[in-house]
């Protein structure tokens, strides 16, 4: 009882405040010296000291307000998260040396929190949401109280020094969920297997197994299986706080337990959902990551498979068993790469192997077996193969299920299984009727062909507007940012989730970065069939849309946003003004030269900025809506609050793309 006392008061201490450690052990120290000279219960003696030092931790915390003590419970080269009294805190600190245990004191302001997201980019508030952080702290001292004995990020940045750049990237990827997006990495990925491969852990059961075989020869089979996690604890240790090594460790415990100390109790799936409990007793944030999903529904399902397919034999039963597997990881296939390429599916089961053995070799040497060269020579074909495959690849663009798709699809696929264990052969062939039929729609760009919509793309600091009408498309800008490839990261991945193949046009506004950065990776990675970017060019009609310049006196003007293209176009019974970067003088010089142009829908000009949208161009116009796109708390400071006067003076309402997103219009075409 004493050592339980004092392990609890220790890690609670801990967990409030440093100087309540002190305090706790205090506590501990004078409940027992009154328990043997009063033979007072210890119980209820330290549970009142417990009571008044968290009364004072509390006090303290109210004098103190802007101060969180805590642990170091995850760290990234930019940002490290701290528990501080039971609740989980970004703190952004830039090429940071805090490790996971260390434990420090910040003095900073608490907020919620928010991250810019651009149109299809990773979504990184929500990751955080996901794991339970609400608030990002913003520190202005960060003091460093205790520093854990185990730096871990420092021993894996001198064990991935190992290998040359290249493997390097792919090792870290692999073994510590350390992603570079790189060029080596985006080719892996076109093989859709990487991160599969991580996140089920498949190559830490296959290691498993292989220090068992040989533990098998001095130990037996019971302390056998128990050893072998001894020998990967440090490989544990090192991938902490990553939840698929952890799950794996917590269910092979679980398993090891339930056939040596409870003699098989319980069925392998009960294990599973005890193990996905026990999890979510503990945070039920797990249940929102991809690795928790991935981990319990991926065996769960593939056990149900077995089950239904035990009595095909040789290679009948290996196709069924592909063809099942790959129906099973399709949801993620189209979450991560959006879309799925069937071409790839026999693809992935046969060079599978080859990815395990990569990984099997790179855990090796992190166990100080230096066969580095091996993991460089593993690597060789890898790259070959995924080069192959990416110039094989035809995919089928397709968005993400939304959570009712996820879960009626996992109920046709239990369904399916059970049905066919149990040889009730019509409701099989039903199901699989439906499950194929609604792949096939879905993937099908049947809504493509029967509305029309224009969509502002969330591009940052920058402009971006897409316009679809039955098959065609046509992109004003492509925006652009230098810390990032715009086209490939969001551009294309919107295109695709909204089963767009191809650009039948692109105009370009003006030579800006902020308008036309983006082009050329556009070019390269998407099939573009025409660019235009001169005012002559104008008018230019495409699927029955035609498109205007307004902007006639271009030659005359030696700024670039004076050259600015003003593009006019109706669609869905709606005028749309896209102003560029175009300043108050081309507005003008419009007002004069078409006193009747319309317009319901206005892009504002030059991001907001206050050398654009004059009162009487606003006056004149009187749009139904402005938009405005710009970057989150922007440099610039746009929108200016001029601008937004103008807006509120006339009673125009506005959207912006920093806080909205991408916003869009719609229609069917045969209303």
């Amino acid at each position: 009882m004493i050592i339980f006392l004092f392990f609890l008061l220790f890690w609670i201490g801990l967990s409030f405040r440093y100087s309540y450690f002190v305090f706790a052990i205090l506590a501990l120290g004078i409940s027992f010296l009154i328990f043997k000279k009063y033979k007072v219960k210890i119980t209820t003696i330290s549970l009142l000291f417990f009571a008044i030092g968290i009364g004072i931790s509390y006090i303290q915390i109210d004098i103190k307000a802007n101060r969180y003590d805590g642990f170091v419970i995850e760290s990234k080269e930019n940002y490290f998260i701290m528990l501080s009294k039971f609740e989980k805190l970004y703190v952004y600190e830039k090429n940071n040396e805090y490790e996971i245990g260390d434990y420090l004191s910040i003095i900073g302001n608490k907020e919620k929190i928010s991250f810019a997201k651009l149109e299809s980019q990773f979504d990184f508030s929500s990751y955080l949401e996901r794991k339970g952080i609400r608030y990002e702290l913003a520190p202005s001292k960060i003091h460093s109280k205790y520093k854990s004995i185990i730096r871990i990020q420092s021993l894996k940045y001198k064990f991935l020094l190992n290998f040359d750049e290249k493997t390097k990237q792919v090792v870290g990827s692999l073994l510590f969920s350390d992603y570079d997006y790189s060029e080596t990495i985006d080719n892996i990925e076109s093989l859709h297997l990487s991160r599969l491969v991580n996140m089920s852990g498949v190559y830490i059961y296959v290691f498993l197994s292989i220090i068992e075989f040989f533990l098998s020869f001095v130990l037996k089979k019971k302390w056998c299986k128990l050893a072998t996690h001894g020998v990967l604890l440090p490989y544990y240790i090192f991938t902490f706080p990553r939840f698929t090594v952890i799950r794996i460790f917590v269910l092979q415990i679980f398993r090891w337990c339930n056939k040596y100390l409870l003699k098989d109790k319980f069925m392998p799936l009960d294990i599973l959902g005890i193990a996905g409990f026990f999890f979510l007793s503990i945070d039920y944030h797990l249940g929102y990551q991809d690795s928790y999903i991935i981990g319990f529904t991926l065996p769960a399902l593939i056990s149900f498979m077995r089950e239904g397919i035990w009595y095909f034999k040789g290679l009948k039963k290996k196709i069924i068993e592909i063809v099942f597997i790959y129906l099973i990881i399709l949801p993620f296939e189209i979450k991560y790469y959006s879309g799925i390429n069937p071409l790839l599916m026999p693809l992935q089961y046969l060079f599978m192997p080859l990815f395990i053995i990569f990984a099997i070799v790179s855990m090796l040497c992190f166990y100080k077996i230096p066969i580095y060269g091996a993991v460089s020579f593993f690597l060789k074909p890898i790259e070959v193969t995924s080069d192959i495959c990416k110039r094989l690849s035809f995919p089928i663009n397709a968005p993400p299920f939304n959570a009712w798709i996820i879960l009626l699809y996992g109920i046709a696929l239990v369904a399916l299984f059970y049905y066919r264990g149990l040889g009730f052969i019509p409701i099989y062939n039903g199901i699989t009727i439906g499950l194929v039929t609604f792949i096939f729609l879905y993937c099908l760009p049947i809504k493509n062909y029967l509305t029309e919509s224009v969509t502002f793309l969330n591009v940052g600091q920058g402009d971006s507007c897409l316009i679809s009408k039955g098959d065609k498309n046509i992109l004003i800008d492509t925006g652009g940012l230098t810390y990032m490839d715009l086209g490939k990261e969001c551009l294309i991945p919107y295109f695709r989730n909204n089963r767009i193949y191809d650009l039948d046009l692109v105009i370009t506004t003006h030579d800006d970065f902020d308008h036309t950065g983006a082009l050329d990776s556009l070019k390269e990675n998407f099939y573009v069939k025409k660019v235009v970017k001169e005012a002559t060019s104008f008018p230019i009609t495409i699927g029955g849309i035609t498109f205007q310049n307004y902007n006639s006196h271009i030659t005359e003007y030696s700024e670039e946003n004076d050259k600015s293209l003003v593009i006019g176009f109706s669609l869905m019974h709606k005028d749309f003004l896209i102003m560029g970067d175009a300043p108050m003088s081309v507005e003008k010089n419009i007002i004069k030269e078409y006193p009747n142009l319309q317009c319901d829908i206005l892009k504002i000009g030059h991001h907001g900025s206050k050398t654009s949208t004059c009162d009487e161009f606003i006056k004149f116009l009187k749009p139904e809506t402005a938009i405005i796109s710009c970057g989150l708390k922007n440099k610039y400071g746009h929108p200016h609050k001029e601008v937004i006067n103008i807006l509120n003076r006339n009673h125009i309402p506005y959207r912006r793309t920093d806080l909205e997103g991408s916003i869009h219009f719609s229609n069917y075409i045969f209303m």
